[in-house]
């Protein structure tokens, strides 16, 4: 779960890459269109998934109302932010991967995610 926008393509890029080489899929809502409305297709993919990532960088309501359906039904939820002031106080106790939005640091948080996401997928 991210903004829709292109400064976070790259970091999509990157969790699908990291995601695949582990066995995972990884969507956005933006990738499919199933029901009319797009909080429905945001909803039916958290419920498909194992592990959902949420890139709280900006703080956009709509990938925090995310997480909580995430963490509604259950599922692992993994934090990701450019930003520590985006992680709400509420949140501050779970832990989260920061990252630089560039090159080097997106390879490094494919590399920090990839570990997380084999132990989940096994």
């Amino acid at each position: 779960m991210m903004p829709f926008h292109p400064t976070f393509d790259a970091v999509y890029a990157v969790l699908k890459q990291t995601a695949e080489a582990v066995g995972l899929r990884c969507r956005r809502a933006d990738d499919i269109w199933e029901n009319p409305a797009v909080i429905q297709d945001v909803v039916s993919l958290i419920d498909r998934s194992k592990v959902v990532i949420c890139d709280c960088t900006g703080r956009n309501p709509n990938v925090f109302y995310e997480i909580g359906i995430a963490h509604t039904l259950g599922r692992e939820v993994i934090l990701i932010t450019q930003h520590e002031a985006d992680i709400p106080f509420d949140l501050r106790h779970l832990r989260y991967v920061r990252y630089l939005n560039n090159g080097e640091a997106l390879s490094a948080l494919g590399s920090r995610l990839q570990s997380r996401l084999s132990d989940i997928a096994e």
